[in-house]
């Protein structure tokens, strides 16, 4: 049986000792980014696109476009509760919502944010899969916001966990070796299976480590 938070106090204090752990993974390791970053990154506020299973280094790959503040969609479930605390200590909003649950008013709260001059994330395949196969979501986002819609990844880290779970998410361990890649920023007339191409291409040029 899995267990689940459902005590505020409980969650308050896991998501304080899980950003803890996040902040020393981030003070302890080793970043590099493969290829030009997006000269979109400097300019203004854009739309993030990256997988479920490397959600951990949303904080690292909003580093070059840290002066407009971040917030993702998240979904309302007891274990989005939790991930939108963690994200609070990094100074990361929320709109909540997801693709089967307040979708339509997480999307709405994100267009206003955009309006405001908050860049925004969205894992494309999330909350529940398939993995690494974009829903029409983040694509429609970004024709709604007119922001420029930037694929990205965390293409290798180690040394890491990977979960058993729907998208092998890769938890990274203290004294890692993180490389990142950005992709070139998306016309707004990108589908949802053109997204998916841009993302897996990330992944499938990646360099090996030193």
């Amino acid at each position: 049986m899995r267990f689940r938070l459902t005590s505020p106090a409980l969650i308050g204090l896991a998501a304080f000792l899980l950003q803890l752990y996040g902040r020393l993974v981030f003070a302890t390791s080793r970043v590099r980014v493969l290829g030009p970053t997006p000269p979109e990154l400097a300019k203004g506020p854009v739309l993030l696109a990256l997988w479920h299973q490397h959600i951990f280094a949303v904080p690292l790959l909003h580093r070059p476009n840290a002066a407009f503040p971040l917030v993702g969609l998240m979904s309302p479930s007891a274990d989005g509760k939790l991930t939108r605390a963690i994200a609070a200590w990094y100074g990361i909003g929320a709109a909540v919502g997801s693709s089967s649950r307040q979708g339509v008013q997480g999307a709405r709260a994100l267009v206003q944010l955009a309006k405001g001059g908050h860049s925004l994330f969205l894992t494309p395949d999330g909350p529940r899969g398939p993995a690494r196969v974009a829903k029409d979501g983040a694509t429609a986002l970004a024709r709604l916001t007119h922001l420029p819609l930037v694929p990205c990844a965390l293409v290798q880290v180690a040394p890491k966990l990977v979960f058993n779970s729907w998208d092998n998410f890769w938890l990274p361990l203290p004294f890692a070796n993180f490389t990142l890649r950005y992709g070139q920023s998306l016309p707004h007339s990108t589908d949802a299976a053109h997204l998916s191409a841009a993302l897996n291409a990330l992944l499938d040029n990646t360099a090996p480590l030193p």
